[in-house]
């Protein structure tokens, strides 16, 4: 499947080019530095490493597709007066909506940074206008930069951690392999099995999926031990259809991946396959897996798309 009329590295090339003709580097570097003193009083921080974390989040897919969705429609609502006027309006804020998946990948700090920078846009870009389409990804852009300064002195490998927690609540590695073999072999039927667990590995290892992992077992385990009030030990013990925490706390981890991974989610949390069905059904003696069936969902559907973003896949449908 070609994805790109010319070389990636040409097509990306192009890209930055674009952007920093919006916005030259030095002026978006600035920024990250002023930012990283607003909030985090950080003053020394090495030039070239604000260039190579800022040129790490211009090199994603996820930043391409987005940006380049924004620099588009900059373009378009010159000559399309309804969408000026709907831009006019103070409640617009579909422009935001489309930048901040930039800030997925890096968490909810960097969608909190957006805020901030959003809020303080002429105190970061004195000379630019705070509404366009343009400007909203640059925020993003800035905040994720600053996001993986900030967060960069977070080496430490999480996955023996949620591999330990996950069996303790009867997940192995291998049956989240499964499901994601299961779900990528139709594009990749050469795709070796020991790739899917490589990607399910990477998820591991990180910090936010340790968060969130960690309180999703916490939240089951009290339920089952009947630490809250009966009310709420009675809806999520039932797994009842209108609790939606359970998702919300679940989506931090793909969204770690892009929207394609949170597009797994949905599937996922509605199909259950293989050990996420097992996990569902599961209720005896008082068990609840209201919170963990979800975490695996996250999890794989993460694992998705890091896979989707790193190996072109043979085909853009799935085989039957």
């Amino acid at each position: 499947m070609r994805t790109f009329l010319k070389e990636k590295t040409l097509i990306f090339n192009e890209f930055r080019e674009e952007v920093f003709s919006h916005y030259p580097q030095a002026v978006i570097e600035e920024a990250v530095a002023r930012l990283l003193v607003e909030i985090k009083g950080i003053k020394k921080i090495p030039s070239d490493l604000i260039t190579t974390t800022l040129l790490g989040v211009l090199s994603k897919t996820e930043t391409f597709n987005v940006m380049s969705t924004l620099m588009e429609l900059q373009k378009k609502v010159k000559h399309d007066a309804e969408l000026l006027a709907s831009m006019k309006d103070p409640a617009y804020n579909v422009h935001r909506t489309i930048a901040m998946s930039i800030c997925g990948l890096y968490g909810s700090g960097a969608i909190s940074l957006f805020g901030f920078i959003d809020c303080k846009f002429r105190f970061f870009f004195p000379t630019k206008r705070p509404k366009s389409f343009i400007s909203k990804g640059i925020c993003a852009i800035v905040a994720s930069t600053a996001s993986v300064i900030i967060s960069d002195s977070v080496k430490m490998d999480y996955s023996k951690r949620n591999l330990q927690m996950l069996e303790a609540r009867g997940v192995l590695l291998d049956d989240m392999v499964e499901i994601l073999d299961q779900l990528q072999r139709p594009y990749n039927p050469d795709m070796p099995r020991s790739l899917c667990e490589e990607h399910i590995l990477a998820v591991l290892r990180k910090q936010q999926t340790f968060h969130a992992l960690q309180l999703a077992i916490k939240i089951d385990t009290a339920v089952e031990a009947k630490e809250f009030n009966p009310q709420y030990n009675h809806i999520v013990g039932m797994d009842e259809g209108l609790f939606g925490v359970d998702e919300s706390i679940a989506t931090a981890v793909p969204l770690m991946y892009g929207t394609i991974a949170l597009t797994n989610f949905g599937y996922l949390d509605k199909a259950k396959i293989g050990i996420i069905e097992r996990l569902d059904s599961d209720h005896t003696d008082g068990k609840c897996n209201t919170f963990i069936d979800d975490m695996v969902c996250g999890i794989v559907a993460a694992a998705c798309g890091r896979l989707a973003h790193n190996h072109t896949p043979t085909y853009s449908k799935p085989l039957k």
